[in-house]
């Protein structure tokens, strides 16, 4: 394999997980990499106060659950997940880019041969393979081998949910029952009963000892959550007694530690695991597995967060945003105030102090200080890995608060944006790139750091890349109809405006929108008939007040919920309180409401250098594109200058550096370089 191929991080790079090996940057070299700031606020985060202190030393709250899990829906959605969310066997997208992006995706997961991501497997259990190898992050002598069949898993199971095709399942299938053969083998290929992974268990006891490994237990994770997602999405119960069993080895492996220890092998990324297992506690009713994710419990990190202090700067972003994810479901089953606090606390945190304007978080991988955009704008913003958890953390937080608008918004701005937009559109597969870049003359593409050598106009490979980012990809884009729709016993709220069917409460429901070229959307009713309440989302960016038709006849603008009157304030968003339409009523067959949602050019400045600004349309950030590389120092643009051009496409112009420049959606940027953020004066 040659060097391009070589997923090892260069030395000027920092790796998601911390080193693997004496070669690869420590920790503390990383943060200083990264400026004195971070590594500020690491001494911080080392030296807390003697309260602090004693807090992170024990466990938040008691092992032993204090709810009874009620098995039923679908684990990862959570507690309120189960009232809330609209199975996506109920959604479908229909034409759109989003379902374009979903196609390809498809084809993607059908194309990957299964015995070619299976080859470490079987090698690790002392059986023969024919198959071709994997690159790299899976190539054989990678530590990290072995993550994106859990992903994959996950992926086909999610496909089969949404659209029902009959071969993901089989695909996914397949995998289940060959691990599970494998799994059978491990006491004879000399591990513990119920290991499963490409790699050999003494990766554990290098973790146990302190020693440098990659990031075992985030793969242990990793196929977990494809377990489940193939139990309950795809009705495999196979798969259900291989995540037991792993589970279980879980529990014997961790519980054999002293707090101390188990602490210390915290400091290495463990992913979500805690999550799966709160998952598989819901599921079977066994408390082992819910007190087995109370140890995974990072106190270093989520202790201050318990007590809303922002110590993030210097955290890997994707290290420590599947904690959080873990915290809400243990905060559901558990009970306990803590975990809700550190996930409510962690969610203003980042949103509202982290993020960029295109929702994403992180600069090199790494939070840096709060409320510092314009002096950390590079090549290296915004992985997409990170944003694919934090819609995850929104999703499951918006389930306890439906109401909750911005939270809607803060999920559409991410979805819209980044994630539509990391997919390749000329790929065949839908290969996902890394980063979403927003330094000046950006680029979307393999991940320099990891990839030096990589074709610079290709965003990730059939078998050479295998990142953390082409593995959350695969499950991205099959889930784009999740949180278009939720629920409650009162009705049916429309989050997003995505061309969909729902089928909920009796009705079957139909979306029809060109948003965001076309500034409205219109629901139907297909079949059914059900007295309920109709709920659709006004946003924070609108530009004036929506127009409500119900049947052809306009409505009071009452029927916002709560009212909203009067016009919105020059140049500011409408409505000031956010909303929703409300319309409670006997739906039928033929009935019809039409929702217009007029957008306006507006400019988010930086918070820390308020001249430079990002330039948005309703919740669409607009880029600068070129053919060529424009360099790297920021462009001035005339505000007064940019006019639309094309209302579909959505295109507009205007004046950079005094030259005409073409802008579009960022999300549409590919190929070519863009500029999000401008010098305004």
């Amino acid at each position: 394999m040659t060097k391009a191929d070589d997923p090892d991080p260069p030395a000027d790079a920092v790796h998601p997980s911390g080193p693997s090996d004496p070669g690869r940057l420590s920790r503390r070299q990383a943060l200083t990499a990264l400026g004195a700031g971070a590594l500020i606020a690491e001494q911080v985060l080392l030296s807390r106060n003697p309260a602090r202190t004693s807090r992170a030393t024990a466990w938040p709250v008691p092992a032993a659950p204090n709810t009874t899990p009620q098995p039923g829906g679908y684990a990862p959605d959570g507690t309120a997940g189960r009232a809330a969310a609209v199975p996506l066997q109920d959604v479908r997208l229909l034409d759109s880019p989003f379902l374009d992006n979903q196609r390809r995706n498809t084809t993607y997961l059908l194309f990957l041969d299964p015995e070619r991501l299976l080859r470490a497997f079987r090698l690790n259990y002392g059986l023969p393979s024919a198959a071709r190898p994997c690159g790299g992050w899976e190539k054989p002598t990678s530590e990290v081998r072995g993550h994106n069949t859990g992903h994959l898993m996950s992926g086909l199971a999610l496909t089969y949910a949404n659209t029902g095709d009959t071969a993901a399942r089989e695909r996914g299938r397949y995998l289940v029952n060959e691990l599970a053969a494998l799994q059978a083998r491990a006491t004879g290929a000399g591990f513990h009963p119920g290991y499963l992974s490409a790699f050999p268990e003494y990766y554990f006891d290098w973790l146990e000892q302190g020693k440098p490994v990659w990031s075992p237990y985030y793969m242990i994770h990793k196929y977990l959550a494809g377990l489940i997602d193939q139990y309950q999405l795809a009705g495999d119960d196979q798969a259900l007694d291989v995540a037991i069993r792993l589970a279980d080895w879980v529990d014997w492996r961790t519980g054999r530690l002293p707090y101390a220890q188990m602490q210390m092998t915290l400091n290495t990324e463990f992913g979500g695991l805690p999550e799966a297992l709160a998952n598989l506690y819901t599921i079977t009713g066994a408390d082992r597995y819910l007190a087995t994710a109370q140890r995974f419990y990072h106190a270093q990190v989520l202790a201050p967060l318990a007590d809303g202090l922002d110590m993030l700067p210097g955290l890997q972003a994707n290290v420590t945003t599947p904690k959080i994810i873990a915290c809400v479901r243990m905060w559901e089953e558990t009970g306990s105030g803590t975990y809700r606090d550190i996930a409510q606390n962690f969610w203003d945190i980042v949103t509202g102090h982290h993020v960029y304007v295109i929702g994403g978080a992180g600069n090199y991988e790494h939070f840096q200080y709060p409320d510092v955009v314009a002096a950390q704008l590079s090549n290296f913003t915004c992985e997409n890995c990170v944003s694919y958890n934090l819609l995850k953390l929104t999703r499951l937080l918006h389930f306890h608060q439906l109401t909750r608008v911005d939270m809607i918004d803060y999920y559409e701005r991410t979805l819209f944006n980044q994630m539509m937009g990391e997919q390749d559109p000329t790929s065949p597969h839908g290969f996902n790139c890394y980063y979403t870049g927003l330094s000046a003359g950006a680029f979307k593409r393999q991940p320099l750091n990891y990839f030096p050598a990589g074709n610079p106009d290709v965003y990730s490979t059939d078998y050479d890349d295998f990142t953390c980012d082409t593995a959350t990809g695969m499950e991205t884009q099959a889930k784009f109809a999740d949180t278009i729709y939720t629920k409650d016993a009162d009705g049916i709220y429309v989050n997003l405006f995505i061309p969909s069917q729902v089928r909920a409460h009796g009705l079957v429901l139909k979306q029809t929108t060109g948003f965001p070229d076309e500034p409205a959307t219109t629901l139907s009713v297909v079949s059914g008939t059900a007295l309920l309440t109709l709920r659709v989302r006004v946003p924070h960016w609108l530009a004036a007040p929506p127009t409500v038709c119900l049947n052809g006849a306009v409505l009071d603008p009452a029927v916002l919920d709560p009212p909203v009157l009067g016009p919105a304030a020059l140049g500011a968003p409408f409505p000031a309180t956010k909303s929703w339409i409300a319309l409670r009523r006997l739906w039928r067959p033929g009935d019809v409401l039409a929702v217009t949602l007029p957008m306006q050019l507006a400019f988010e400045p930086t918070p820390d250098k308020p001249a430079v600004q990002a330039l948005t349309y309703g919740p669409v950030v607009l880029a600068g594109v070129y053919p060529a590389d424009p360099g790297s120092l920021t462009p001035l643009l005339d505000p007064a200058s940019v006019h639309r051009t094309a209302a579909a496409p959505m295109t507009f112009e205007a004046l950079a550096n005094r030259h005409p420049t073409r802008l579009i959606p960022v999300s549409r940027a590919a190929h070519e370089y863009y500029t999000v953020y401008w010098q305004t004066t």
